[in-house]
This record gives structure tokens, sequence and C-alpha cells, in this order.
């Protein structure tokens, strides 16, 4: 009995609590008095117990005088806690990755960011911070997919303009009011040593493969790149002016020479 009232007290129920429903699993059906004398809680007690299990969905009751308590199959139980247990971690992860978030963005101009969720979070909270207009990067049209719903949310209240330096690829998807566009050549320089070298990639340095998926510039205040090292998917974002800066022209001098091949007034003419 012991062993099983700990397993269930890591599984997340108070101690009262698993001492009742245990009990209850041990006695097929019981009301408060059997419940008492089975599991050693305080009679006072298992009224409120069993009916919190009950609110649960962890024993069922059958109304009378006196009430009559049920145990929910063990297996439904144990799912339900575990559940219950996973999604608390997740939610844990989430809000201390919020905290991490804020902190380094008070204290320090260049961060990493690993993990989808992480990479995820950052975006969304780019996304919805800009002041302005968003640019973006994208070197692969078929996986915008993830950020769609962000990006067209942005496209409601402010100009976004996506450069898509692959095309279209023949993907199909809506992005509100976004802008298209497909970069053409415009400086020599810059097309040779910087666009197909760097944006086009894959960069080697020490061994290591890096691959630029996205890049999201919001104003001229933070950047965003996503990217892979040798297949890992990572990402930093950077604040420090002299970086944001100069990729925001970079990536405006890229757009003003672009192919424009969707927009809202082109669906308008349409």
């Amino acid at each position: 009995m012991d062993a099983v009232i700990r397993n269930l007290t890591e599984l997340g129920l108070k101690k009262y609590e698993a001492r009742v429903y245990a009990a209850l699993v041990g006695i097929g059906e019981g009301n408060a008095r059997q419940i008492h004398e089975a599991s050693g809680v305080p009679r006072p007690r298992v009224y409120d117990i069993a009916e919190g299990l009950a609110d649960r969905g962890f024993i069922s009751v059958r109304r009378g005088t006196p009430h009559v308590y049920i145990p929910i199959e063990p297996a439904v139980v144990v799912h339900q806690l575990k559940s219950g247990m996973e999604q608390a971690a997740i939610d844990a992860i989430q809000d201390l990755e919020s905290l991490s978030l804020d902190a380094r963005s008070k204290h320090s101009p260049i961060w990493y960011v690993q993990g989808e969720w992480s990479i995820l979070r950052h975006v969304e909270s780019l996304v919805t911070g800009i002041a302005h207009d968003l640019a973006v990067v994208c070197m692969d049209y078929e996986k915008i997919g993830e950020f769609a719903r962000l990006i067209a949310d942005a496209s409601a209240t402010h100009p976004v303009r996506i450069l898509l330096p692959n095309g279209r690829r023949g993907i199909t998807r809506m992005l509100g009011d976004a802008s298209l566009y497909v970069p053409t050549a415009f400086c020599d320089f810059f097309q040779e040593h910087i666009f197909r070298k760097i944006y086009q990639g894959p960069v080697t340095v020490d061994g290591s493969s890096f691959l630029l998926e996205y890049l999201f510039l919001a104003d001229d205040r933070v950047c965003l790149f996503v990217y892979t090292q040798n297949g890992v998917r990572n990402a930093v974002v950077i604040t420090l002016p002299f970086i944001t800066c100069v990729q925001k022209q970079y990536v405006n001098k890229m757009i003003a020479h672009a192919e424009c091949i969707d927009a809202p007034e082109k669906r308008e003419q349409k």
C-alpha cells in the first residue's frame, strides 16, 4: 500500500487523495465510513477529498444516503495524471523560456536559441513586436508555412515584404497582405561574395556547415537568423544596431531591385 501511495503522490495526487483513491480501488466501492476504515484518512476529510476526486474525474458518485463512491479505472486515472504532469512540464518550460527571453533581451545584444519551441517563441516575439515593418528572407518558400499565421497577422497592420531567393517553387500559400519578391542581380560584388556565398550557402567554417533558412528583420532594430549547423537547427537573435542596420539596408537594396511576384495591389487587379 505504501508503494502505491508513493507512486500516486509522485504523479501529482496529494497524500490523502492517494489514500482515498487507493482504498476505493482496494474495496471496489464504498461510503465515507468504509473509505475512512480502509484508508486511515480522517472521516471528516473523506467527504471533501472524495468530492474533489470526483470533480477531477477520478471517481464517480452514486448519490444517496449515504453517498457511494466508485473508482475510475486505474489506467485512466494514471493516464490523466501523467498527461497533467507532462503539460505542467511544457508550461514550466515555456514560462521559464519567456523569463529567459526577457532577461536576455535586456542584457545582451546577441544571443543564441536552440530547440524548435524556443525558435518559434522568439520569432513570435519579434513579429508581434514590430513597430513599422517586417522583412523576411526565406530560402525555401515551401517551409514558410510554419510561420504563415504570424506573418499573415503582422501583414494586417504593418507592411511585410518577403524575399524568396529561390523563388516560389510552385507553392501557393496565402500570407495575408505580405508582398513576395524574387531577387535579381544588382551589384556584382554583393551578388558574388555575399548573396551566393553566404545567403545561398552552405558556408563551411572549421569543419562545420552552416545553411541559412530564414532572416527576419523587425524595423531596423532586431534581426533573427534561423539556420542549420551540421543539420541541427538553431537561431541567433541580434539587436546590435551596427549589425541590424546594415542587414536592413542590404535587404532593402535587394528588395528594391527584386521582381514583385505577389502583392495586395496585384491581387486586386486580377
